[in-house]
């Protein structure tokens, strides 16, 4: 008698529990006070999609407010034991900025890393030339 009543119980807290589930909303809500018009209503132009059963893949979408991306991987054995097979992927993105110019960024993802190439990613500053000379000296000294 007392397990039918722990079970009752144990029932109808779960019952009320979901009975209170919200699932979460279909789609974040924009906090950014810049947010065109044009963007919420964006249609897309194109989209390929083509996934192989060995894992590599290709993709291209375009937007109609500047948007694009493409890429491709592929699997590339490194051999080993067990074998080490990652897809190595490669690609580009662009949008346009706020100030209307074309923003294009490239990339190459594989056994060294992330890397991205473009003219919106921030570059460190040259070595001033002092500096330059004394780390060749640093070296030629080190040599010795």
């Amino acid at each position: 008698m007392k397990l039918a009543i722990v079970f009752a119980a144990v029932l109808a807290v779960s019952a009320a529990q979901l009975g209170a589930y919200r699932p979460p909303p279909s789609a974040p809500r924009p906090v950014a006070a810049r947010v065109a018009s044009s963007d919420q209503a964006a249609n897309v132009l194109r989209y390929d999609n083509d996934i192989q059963p060995d894992g590599a893949y290709a993709y291209a979408v375009e937007i109609d407010n500047g948007i694009a991306a493409q890429a491709r991987g592929t699997v590339r054995d490194f051999g080993g034991n067990p074998p080490v097979a990652p897809v190595v992927s490669e690609g580009a993105f662009s949008w346009t900025s706020p100030e209307g110019q074309q923003v294009v960024i490239s990339y190459i993802a594989n056994e060294n890393g992330y890397q991205p190439t473009g003219d919106a990613i921030p570059t460190s500053p040259p070595i001033p030339d002092l500096i330059a000379k004394s780390l060749a000296y640093l070296q030629k000294v080190q040599k010795k």
